[in-house]
């Protein structure tokens, strides 16, 4: 239980990171001209954002960095290399799923759309490196004692 509970906190931490460290560089390098489609499009995107749907969305964004990180707790005993490199190397994998599913529903898209997709690329290509980064230096910290004992 205990593992489990510095798990989440780890998860938890991440979700700070990804918005108060990757908010604001998402802020001045990508979401005026991401969101800009919007309003063209109110039949495909949900202009009346509501409590409830930003509530929905910091769970969704929660458990994609839960999931990043349960597989990176499952594959770093076999990666190679230091807890930061390992971690940029899993998160990478993971922000490329990421891609590739965004590259998927883009193509279903017309083209001012899918400016719309190829900026949540970007987003993603800033955010895995940052949270992977964070994740590196934090989780052998908070799981030091697990690391260092066999059992």
């Amino acid at each position: 239980m205990k593992i489990f509970l510095k798990f989440l906190g780890l998860v938890f931490i991440l979700n700070l990171v990804r918005y108060l460290i990757g908010g604001p560089i998402e802020a001045v390098v990508l979401m005026e001209p991401m969101h800009a489609v919007l309003p063209q499009y109110p039949e495909v995107f949900d202009n009346d954002f509501s409590s409830t749907d930003f509530a929905i969305s910091l769970f969704y964004n929660f458990m994609m960095w839960l999931t990043a990180t349960w597989v990176f707790y499952i594959a770093h005993p076999q990666v190679k290399g230091s807890y930061i490199m390992k971690s940029l190397k899993i998160f990478a994998l993971m922000g490329l799923f990421f891609v590739s599913l965004a590259a998927i529903y883009m193509n279903h898209y017309t083209s001012d759309i899918k400016v719309f997709y190829l900026y949540s690329m970007l987003d993603a290509v800033i955010l895995f490196p940052l949270v992977g980064l964070a994740n590196g230096l934090l989780f052998p910290r908070i799981f030091r004692k697990e690391l260092s004992d066999p059992d």
